[in-house]
């Protein structure tokens, strides 16, 4: 059967061969000829030749050779007549078989891989993926997983972990991008939402922690239907692990549809940052909060600003909790207490934590 790459082969062939050739299907029609002129038409000297069994034939100036395999017959002809020709075509035969060979897994992970990064240009990824035997109207989901402790791990390999967890998904693809993250890009039934993509995110995390007791951080992007969005949905991915690990670390699964607040500061210029951290503590920094004082105030955010219930799971006294609570007005002249000073407060420790990121305080 002929392929976009058995069609390129041969059109790079045309640079060394000056003679017309072409390559005819068993029905007959010429699906390729360095002569445009001859492509398309119907030969019926390669209709006969298959019909009955003739291997070499020399008709009106051409040499025409039938090749045979277990699943294809097909016929290259010539324009010359020469005793080199049968030398010829069985020389473009073994080029055009080179081309028909099934893809290998490697050829289809580089595929995807040049996909993600935007490497293949638009117009050629259905070719490609047609070629490869890729589905390009599956429905598609990514995940970037990363694995803070992955180079101290011995002979465990997290792609082979993945395949075992989902071992009859053949036509998923695993992409290792360093030693810590690796991209996995999983298929799922048509119809499939987000929440279905959660789903699986929560059954890789659970054997990854329970059966090895692996940490893992898993980043979810969009659910695509169409192969030139995997791109799109891997640059999700990729963004919700990193504003996942930012700001919220002891959250393990973050979707890129929901990120809050951590997607707005993470498109912040970092001078726009800075400027609304000087505003807020004016002279004094967070890290100038004793660490006790640090966790008051996200229990009080845990617990919707509720005095009471902030005090009891502390295990600590109401008149405890309001002194901290004035103490940081008198830092800062804000009442925590106040929901519009609560938010300014919230904001400024999500802006410091992405600073910290920035200076390489906060490693990923």
């Amino acid at each position: 059967m002929m392929t976009q790459k058995v069609i390129d082969v041969l059109e790079q062939a045309k640079d060394i061969i000056e003679d017309e050739f072409g390559y005819i299907e068993a029905d007959g029609r010429v699906v390729y000829s360095s002569n445009p002129l001859s492509q398309n038409r119907v030969n019926t000297v390669a209709i006969d030749m298959i019909k009955t069994d003739t291997d070499l034939e020399i008709f009106e100036g051409r040499t025409y050779k039938v090749f045979r395999t277990q699943t294809d017959t097909y016929v290259l002809y010539i324009n010359n007549t020469e005793p080199h020709a049968e030398k010829l075509l069985d020389m473009l035969n073994l080029v055009v078989m080179k081309a028909k060979e099934p893809a290998s897994a490697y050829d289809k992970k580089l595929f995807i891989k040049n996909l993600l990064y935007d490497n293949i240009l638009p117009g050629e990824i259905y070719t490609k993926a047609r070629e490869l035997h890729i589905a390009t109207g599956a429905t598609r989901v990514v995940f970037a997983i990363y694995i803070p402790n992955a180079k101290e791990i011995k002979d465990i390999n997290v792609g082979e972990i993945l395949t075992s967890i989902f071992p009859k998904s053949t036509k998923d693809f695993i992409i290792q991008l360093d030693n810590n993250i690796l991209v996995f890009i999983k298929e799922l039934k048509p119809g499939s939402t987000d929440e279905d993509a959660y789903k699986v995110a929560r059954i890789i995390l659970d054997t990854l922690n329970s059966e090895l007791l692996l940490k893992a951080y898993i980043g979810i992007g969009s659910v695509v239907d169409d192969i030139k969005e995997l791109s799109m949905s891997y640059k999700e991915a990729e963004a919700a692990l990193k504003i996942g690990y930012i700001f919220e670390k002891d959250k393990y699964i973050v979707s890129y549809h929901k990120l809050g607040l951590g997607r707005l500061i993470y498109q912040m210029p970092t001078k726009l940052c800075e400027m609304f951290l000087e505003e807020v503590f004016k002279d004094v920094k967070l890290s100038d909060f004793d660490p006790e004082l640090i966790q008051t105030v996200e229990m009080f955010f845990e617990c919707n600003l509720n005095v009471s219930e902030t005090a009891r799971q502390l295990y600590i006294h109401r008149n405890t909790l309001v002194y901290r609570l004035d103490k940081i007005e008198r830092m800062i002249g804000l009442d925590l207490r106040k929901f519009e000073d609560a938010i300014i407060f919230k904001m400024a420790m999500l802006v410091n934590q992405y600073l910290e990121y920035t200076k390489g305080n906060i490693t990923f």
